[in-house]
C-alpha cells in the first residue's frame, strides 16, 4: 500500500485535487464557531437517523437494477455481485483519488460475471450520463421555487447541456455500431497484429455498453431506475435535516443534493472531502438561509453517513470473497503505471469466478 500511495502522489491531478480540496475547507471553515457546530452534532435527534440510513441503502437497489439494465442485451446478472462490486468501488473512490473506484469495479465484475472489462466501463460511463441527465432535470424543475446564485446556475445548465449534448453523440455512436466498428478497423490494422486483435475486441466490448442508449426501452427502464435512486438521496437528507432540527420545505433537500452531485465534477481527494461540504454550506446559507453552524452539523452527519457506508459494505464484500482484493491489487491497483495495468485487464480478462 505505500508503493500505491507513491504511485498516486506522482500524478499531477492528485495534488490538483488536494489544493482543490484544502481551498474548499477553508472557505467552508470561515466564519464557523466551532462549539457551535459541536453543540449542534451532540443535539441530532438520533431517532431520525435510522430512517436516514435505511434511505441510503435503499437507495443501492435501484443504482444495482440500473446497472444490470445496463448491460443490455445480457439479463440475469446476479444481484449479490452486482451489488458487492458497485460497493467496492464506492469504497475506493471514498479511499483512493482518481476515482480509481470505477476500474476496480469494472475489473470485479468482469472478474465475477464473466462480461468484458470494456463493456462495463462504457455501462459506468452511461450511468455518469444518465445520473447528470436526471439531476439537470430536477435543477430545472426547482428554478421556480429556490433563488440560487446566478453563477450557480450558469454552470449547471451548461454542465447540463453538455452531458445531454455528449448523450445524443454516444447514442449515435452506439446506434451506428457497424460503421463505427469498421471505420476505427481500418485504423487498428496499421498496429502489430497482436495489439489489432485487442483493439477490436475492446472496441467491440464498448460499443455494446454504449448502445443501450440507442433503445428506447432500456434507455427508459434505466431512468426510472436513476430518478428512484436519487429519491432515495434526496429522502435520505431531509432525515439528516430533521435530525438537526433544520425544518424546510422539500425542495432544500432536493436542491443540495442536485448542488452537491453536480459540484462533484471538480477534482478533489478521495471521497470528496472538503467540496462536499463547502457545496453544502453555501448551499444551506445562500439558498435558505440556514446558519452557517447547522449548515456545517449538516454536511458533517450527511457526509459521515455518505463516507463510511460504503466502505463498511465494500470490506464486508471482500472480506467474503478475499481472493477478488489480491487479483484487484495486482491488476487495477498498481505500483506502476495504471494505464498500463488497465490496458493489460482489456487485453487479457481473468477467468470466471466459481463462487
Amino acid at each position: 500500500m505505500l508503493v500505491l500511495t507513491r504511485t498516486f502522489l506522482s500524478r499531477p491531478l492528485v495534488w490538483v485535487g488536494i489544493l482543490v480540496s484544502a481551498g474548499a475547507i477553508a472557505l467552508a471553515v470561515r466564519g464557523l464557531h466551532v462549539a457551535d457546530v459541536a453543540r449542534a452534532l451532540r443535539e441530532t435527534n438520533v431517532i431520525w437517523l435510522l430512517p436516514a440510513m435505511v434511505a441510503l441503502l435503499i437507495g443501492f437497489y435501484p443504482r444495482v437494477q440500473r446497472w444490470g439494465v445496463l448491460f443490455y442485451p445480457r439479463t440475469g446478472m446476479s444481484k449479490g455481485h452486482l451489488f458487492g462490486t458497485m460497493s467496492v468501488g464506492y469504497m475506493l473512490n471514498n479511499l483512493l483519488p482518481l476515482r480509481v473506484g470505477e476500474l476496480g469495479r469494472a475489473y470485479l465484475i468482469g472478474r465475477v460475471e464473466r462480461v468484458d472489462y470494456a463493456q462495463a466501463l462504457s455501462t459506468i460511463l452511461v450511468e455518469r450520463l444518465l445520473d447528470i441527465i436526471v439531476l439537470f432535470a430536477l435543477l430545472l424543475v426547482l428554478l421556480p421555487f429556490v433563488h440560487e446564485p446566478r453563477w450557480a446556475t450558469g454552470s449547471a445548465l451548461a454542465l447540463g447541456l453538455g452531458t445531454l449534448g455528449l448523450t445524443v453523440l454516444l447514442a449515435a455512436v452506439g446506434s451506428f455500431r457497424q460503421m463505427v466498428f469498421a471505420a476505427t478497423r481500418r485504423l487498428s490494422r496499421l498496429t502489430s497484429p497482436a495489439m489489432h486483435e485487442r483493439i477490436e475486441r475492446w472496441l467491440d466490448a464498448a460499443l455494446t455498453g454504449l448502445a443501450t442508449l440507442s433503445h428506447p426501452r432500456v434507455l427508459a427502464e434505466a431512468l426510472v431506475w436513476t430518478a428512484l435512486g436519487w429519491a432515495c438521496s434526496s429522502f435520505f437528507l431531509y432525515c439528516c435535516l430533521m435530525a438537526l432540527d433544520i425544518h424546510l420545505n422539500y425542495t432544500a433537500p432536493l436542491f443540495v443534493m442536485v448542488a452537491i452531485n453536480l459540484g462533484m465534477v471538480i477534482p478533489s481527494t478521495s471521497g470528496y472531502v472538503g467540496v462536499y461540504h463547502a457545496i453544502v454550506l453555501e448551499a444551506m446559507t445562500s439558498v435558505f438561509g440556514v446558519d452557517r453552524d447547522h449548515a456545517a452539523a449538516l454536511a458533517i452527519l450527511s457526509h459521515a453517513m455518505f463516507y463510511l457506508t460504503p466502505i463498511v459494505l465494500g470490506a464486508g464484500y471482500l472480506w467474503h470473497r478475499r481472493e477478488l482484493w489480491q487479483a484487484m491489487l495486482s491488476n487495477v491497483l498498481p505500483g506502476d503505471d495504471v494505464g498500463a495495468q488497465a490496458a493489460r485487464v482489456v487485453s487479457d480478462p481473468p477467468p470466471t469466478s466459481t463462487a
